[in-house]
C-alpha cells in the first residue's frame, strides 16, 4: 500500500526542452501554403487577433486599418540595415498603440529581456478587444520569437507547442540564439511550476 501511495505522490519528471528539440519542431512542422497577396505585404494571423508580419505590412496604414489593428509591436525598431524606422508618432494619427524594441536579428542579442513586457503589452491589447501586429523586417525571426514567448507566458503553452502553433500559421525561422532563449524560458517556467 505504501508503494502505491508513494507512486501517486511522486510527480513524473518533466523533460527539459533543448535548443535541438525546438529546431526539430521547426523542421518537421509544415508552414501554411504561401498565400498570393496582391500587395507586397506579408502577414499571417497566428491566433485570433494576433498577426505576425513584415515591415511592408507595418508601414501600410490602410491595410492595418482594414485589418482592425489597434496595437503594433516593432521588434526591429531603429534606423539602418535590418531595422524598421517606425515609432509612436508614425501611428498616433491613426490611434494605434505602439511598442518598439531595438533588436537586431543576431544570435547574441538578449531578446529574452523583453519577453515579459511585450507579453503584457499584447495581453493588455487583447483585453481591450484590440488586434496586434508583431513585426520585424521579414516577420520570421524576431517577431516570431516574441509571439512564441507570448504564447508561453500568457497562454501557458510549452515551447515546442508554441513553436509548432506559430510555424503552422507562418513560415518562421528564429535564429539559434533566440531558440536557445525560448528553450531556457520553457525550462525556467517548468522549474518554477514544479
Amino acid at each position: 500500500m505504501e508503494y502505491l501511495l508513494a507512486k501517486f505522490r511522486k510527480k513524473d519528471p518533466i523533460k527539459e526542452v533543448t535548443f535541438e528539440d525546438l529546431q526539430a519542431v521547426l523542421l518537421r512542422t509544415q508552414p501554411p501554403p504561401k498565400k498570393k497577396n496582391i500587395s507586397a505585404c506579408d502577414y499571417n494571423e497566428i491566433c485570433p487577433k494576433i498577426y505576425v508580419g513584415d515591415w511592408n505590412t507595418a508601414k501600410n496604414l490602410n491595410l492595418l486599418l482594414s485589418l482592425g489593428i489597434t496595437h503594433v509591436v516593432n521588434a526591429a525598431q531603429g534606423i539602418g540595415f535590418g531595422m524598421v524606422d517606425t515609432n509612436e508618432q508614425f501611428y498616433r494619427p491613426f490611434n494605434i498603440q505602439y511598442m518598439g524594441l531595438p533588436l537586431c536579428d543576431d544570435s547574441n542579442v538578449a531578446i529574452n529581456e523583453y519577453f515579459e513586457s511585450v507579453s503584457n503589452f499584447i495581453d493588455d491589447a487583447l483585453s481591450q478587444k484590440g488586434k496586434v501586429l508583431v513585426h520585424c523586417i521579414m516577420g520570421i525571426s524576431r517577431s516570431a520569437t516574441i509571439t512564441i514567448a507570448y504564447l508561453m507566458i500568457k497562454k501557458g503553452l510549452r515551447a515546442k507547442e508554441a513553436v509548432e502553433k506559430v510555424k503552422k500559421a507562418r513560415d518562421i525561422r528564429p535564429n539559434n540564439g533566440f531558440l536557445k532563449q525560448l528553450a531556457q524560458l520553457d525550462n525556467d517556467r517548468i522549474l518554477n511550476t514544479y
